[in-house]
């Protein structure tokens, strides 16, 4: 188990570092010094990692809140990468919904697929397609 004290003295070394604290969630510290929380899981016999956060903006209690959250959702059949991509698909469908695009209507499934609705019109998206779209809009809105 890692605690705030270890957590601050990690120095960066030549390779990404990685500091366990269990249940999967470690620390990884970057050469050129970043920290950041990450998930170690495996969904649908697959191994995958998702970021939880950089140090010190979320400590270690946050951290473990968020790895416990996930866990959750893994038990229940739920890929907590596929929440989070919904989650943020969503955020910016409000975002576009406030700026006056009021005709438009986003859907996204847990696999990744997007439906965008304009007045009659429907744009059917793969998941790999909804996520370049994305980081699109997320750059033309920022």
């Amino acid at each position: 188990m890692l605690t705030d004290n270890e957590n601050e003295s990690i120095n960066p070394g030549h390779k990404p570092i990685r500091r366990f604290d269990g249940g999967g969630l470690y620390l990884e510290v970057a050469p050129s010094g970043g920290k950041w929380w990450r998930l170690k899981y495996r969904f649908l016999r697959k191994d995958k990692r998702l970021a939880l956060g950089v140090y010190p903006d979320v400590g270690l209690i946050e951290a473990r809140e968020a790895r416990n959250a996930a866990k959750q959702l893994l038990k229940r059949g739920i890929d907590p990468a596929a929440v989070r991509r919904e989650e943020e698909a969503r955020e910016i469908a409000e975002r576009l919904a406030i700026k006056g695009a009021s005709t438009v209507q986003v859907s996204v499934a847990l696999d990744g697929a997007v439906e965008i609705w304009k007045g009659h019109s429907v744009v059917r998206l793969k998941a790999g397609e909804a996520h370049a779209v994305k980081d699109l809009l997320a750059k033309l809105i920022a």
